[in-house]
């Protein structure tokens, strides 16, 4: 977003919403886009062995003590 808006010459102070950004550049950029990619990634993550904190992490697993 930071691009378009560099390339369109609009700052932050003239209030302008992502989504007046997005249509002036011609993009078309959805959130089923995003939530698309956060669920491959995801899927992505669980196909890591047992141990990798990362997965634990997601699911939500993790033990309450620390490890050595």
């Amino acid at each position: 977003m930071k691009a378009f808006r560099q390339i369109l010459r609009v700052t932050w102070t003239d209030e302008k919403t992502n989504d007046w950004v997005l249509k002036k550049a011609g993009k078309n950029f959805s959130l089923q886009s995003v939530k698309k990619r956060k669920l491959s990634y995801y899927g992505h993550v669980l196909w890591k062995e047992e141990n990798c904190m990362e997965k634990e992490i997601m699911q939500g697993t993790t033990s309450s003590q620390r490890r050595s």
